[in-house]
This record gives C-alpha cells, sequence and structure tokens, in this order.
C-alpha cells in the first residue's frame, strides 16, 4: 500500500508539473505574439524549500530559514535551529535530521548517500546545540549534541563526532573515523590535539545561543508580507497537527 501511495504521490507530481510548465510555455508564446517584452525580464525562481516527490522539507515554527538556502527533499530541522545564507541540504537519496538551536552556516553543504558498503546508516544527524561553521561539508555522518564543526571542515561518510568534541579549521574527517567525546581534532587527516575544558563547551552552547538571537534580527529585516508564509510552509506542525505547540507560548521574537 505504502508503495502504490507513493507510485501515485510521484505520478500526481509529473502530471502537475507537465501542466504548469505547458501553461508557462504558453504564456510566454502569448506574449511574444502580443509584444508583452515583461517575460524577458529574468527574475530569481530560487525556492529555499523544495519537495522532491513525495520526501517534503519539515522545520519548526521558530527555526529561521535564510531566502537563499537549499533544502530539498526529506530534511527536518528542530527548534530555534539557523539554515544560514547559501547553504544546501540535499535529503534526496538519504534522510538529514538536525537538532534544536542548531546554527548551520553559510555556504554549508550536507548531503547524503544512498547506502554504505560498511553498512552504518547513510543518513546525517545532527544533534542539538551544534554549530557547523561558514564552507564546512558533511556527507552521511552522525554529529553529537554540543559539537563545533569548524569553517571549510570536512566530515565524511559513516564519521561519527561524539558530545562536546571540536573540530578545529579546514580538517578533514576520514571515512568511518570515531572522534572522542569532549576533544579537539585537527589537521588533514585529523589528529588529536588536546582535551577541552568543561568552560570551553560551554563557551560553544552560549554561542549557539547568541546565533539565535542574531538569527531573529535577520528575520526582522523582511516584511511581515513577504515572510509570513516562513512561518507556515512545511512546518512540522503543519504536517503532524496532532503535535502543535500551544501559540500562546511562541517566543515573541518569531511571531509575525
Amino acid at each position: 500500500m505504502k508503495l502504490f501511495n507513493a507510485i501515485t504521490k510521484r505520478t500526481v507530481y509529473s502530471i502537475g508539473r507537465m501542466v504548469r510548465e505547458t501553461g508557462l510555455a504558453m504564456d510566454q508564446y502569448g506574449s511574444k505574439l502580443s509584444k508583452d517584452i515583461a517575460y524577458l525580464e529574468p527574475l530569481s525562481r530560487h525556492r529555499n524549500l523544495m519537495p522532491l516527490y513525495d520526501l517534503v522539507p519539515q522545520y519548526s515554527y521558530n527555526t529561521y530559514i535564510s531566502p537563499n538556502c537549499t533544502i530539498v527533499g526529506e530534511v527536518q530541522v528542530g527548534s530555534e535551529s539557523q539554515v544560514w545564507y547559501g547553504a544546501v541540504i540535499r535529503g534526496d537519496l538519504n534522510a538529514v535530521r538536525i537538532g534544536n538551536n542548531t546554527s548551520i552556516g553559510d555556504n554549508v553543504s550536507i548531503t547524503t548517500a544512498g547506502s554504505l558498503p560498511t553498512g552504518i546508516p547513510a543518513s546525517v544527524n545532527i544533534g542539538n546545540f551544534v554549530q557547523v561553521q561558514n564552507g564546512a561539508s558533511l556527507y552521511s555522518c552522525t554529529i553529537d549534541d554540543e559539537v563545533v564543526i569548524g569553517f571549510k571542515s570536512v566530515v565524511l561518510e559513516g564519521a561519527k563526532i561524539e558530545r562536546g568534541a571540536v573540530i578545529g579549521p579546514n580538517s578533514v574527517v576520514p571515512p568511518g573515523r570515531l572522534i572522542p567525546a569532549g576533544q579537539l581534532w585537527a589537521g588533514n587527516p585529523v589528529q588529536y590535539v588536546r582535551d577541552l575544558q568543561k568552560s570551553e563547551i560551554a563557551s560553544n552552547i552560549d554561542t549557539c545561543k547568541r546565533n539565535l538571537t542574531l538569527a531573529v534580527e535577520h528575520m526582522y529585516e523582511f516584511l511581515p508580507q513577504n515572510s509570513a508564509y516562513l512561518q507556515k510552509q512545511n512546518s512540522i506542525d503543519d504536517v503532524n497537527p496532532s503535535k502543535q505547540t500551544d501559540t500562546n507560548k511562541v517566543p515573541h521574537e518569531f511571531k509575525i
């Protein structure tokens, strides 16, 4: 039954796309005949949230999704997390799950494999209070809570970063590597540097909270009539109405 429903959804999606593109082509042809050149003006058709057949991105009501990021397919982004400018998260071959209060920085790339030869799940799982800093790349890996992935670092398939660990900037975590909790690793390939102090791990959590405050300021820059759809489109509360959150508890920063 599940297979039949999936086939039906993909068939309806394909027909809808065909009709939409046919209508667009006819509109352009009619404009050309009437010498209306407005259709020639280049307009951005970028969509920061893009379903892939029956795989629909989901996020919480107080998640910040930047206007020019790209989130495709089976992706879940938790409460008070942020996906910053230019980030690409592809849940096309496998699922991507991002926890609460997590920051996905500018130009970050998160992708998945269909499967791994080791039998390890090929999805990407990112915990709570995680910082994935600008330009980093994650590929079918597991990131536990309170981890920091440094600028332009790469975490390859099957790797696992345990709680509170830090990967230094411009580092590469090889496939299948386990990074123990509370340690700093850096280099290409990564090597152990030292153990982290509790105060350093707590500081990383504070940075995540500051990122949330910054996200609120960025959200205020969008006119309410233009960004209201960001609070409703494909949100987890809409997809799972039985789990809807009391709107009276919504932080005022995120109300529109």
